[in-house]
């Protein structure tokens, strides 16, 4: 099978590079992977971003946003042109590492799950370096989007989703921000499709060390739990 990795990326350029070497040195035959799709979705990036990581893999496909629009709009970009049997997203800044590919794959192709999550709460109840306000405001969002979804998730936020092909065709998305996770979970558990959690370590980065996601990014979020569970 075919795999598409998405990488939704803006000003990453200390990290890519690692990213990159970690996806290419991965070995996925035993998953009954036969090719991998780099899809590096280079949202409005002022540095190298693309350079670093094609220098590693000149071979990725980049789709460039002239202007930063948001997590949300590079996935949008991505979801429509992955080729794949099964999609993954990859964030740029290693808090999730690719070697964790061989975990997330293997309910998908031993057990027929249409939706796997990487969750980094089944492993250890507060993930080391998470800052007490995220942790709290993620648990938050998570015990909502349980309610409204009628879900059992352990970390509906987690970066590492994915996805046999088929779930995302017919589902439109449109939240531009970080919206688009709690998005996610409300438009393909509304589809009927369950979702598997599977540990995996997690690493959380700094905002020195470029972390994205700003405490009032949580408003947006919160609205999109609510919007996309029950109104939409």
């Amino acid at each position: 099978m075919k795999l598409s990795i998405l990488i939704p990326a803006y000003n990453e350029e200390k990290s890519i590079g690692l990213v990159m070497q970690e996806i290419k040195s991965l070995n996925l035959s035993s998953c009954n992977i036969s090719e991998k799709e780099i899809i590096l979705i280079d949202d409005g990036s002022t540095d190298k971003t693309v350079e670093k990581a094609t220098a590693i893999i000149p071979s990725a496909r980049v789709i460039r946003h002239v202007k930063n629009q948001g997590k949300g709009a590079a996935l949008i970009s991505g979801f429509g042109q992955a080729t794949g049997d099964i999609i993954i997203i990859q964030d740029a800044d290693l808090e999730y590492s690719p070697l964790s590919y061989p975990d997330l794959l293997k309910p998908i192709l031993e057990k027929n799950i249409d939706v796997v999550y990487g969750s980094r709460f089944l492993g250890q109840a507060h993930p080391k370096e998470m800052r007490m306000s995220y942790f709290l405001a993620n648990r938050f969002g998570n015990y909502l989007t349980n309610m409204l979804c009628k879900t059992s998730l352990t970390d509906c936020m987690t970066c590492f989703k994915v996805f046999k092909k088929h779930v995302l065709l017919g589902i439109t998305f449109e939240s531009k921000g970080f919206g688009i996770e709690p998005e996610i979970t409300a438009k393909i558990t509304k589809a009927g499709f369950k979702i598997k959690e599977t540990a995996v370590p997690y690493k959380a980065r700094t905002f020195k060390e470029g972390k994205k996601f700003k405490r009032v990014y949580s408003l947006g979020v919160l609205w999109a739990i609510i919007k996309y569970s029950l109104i939409a």
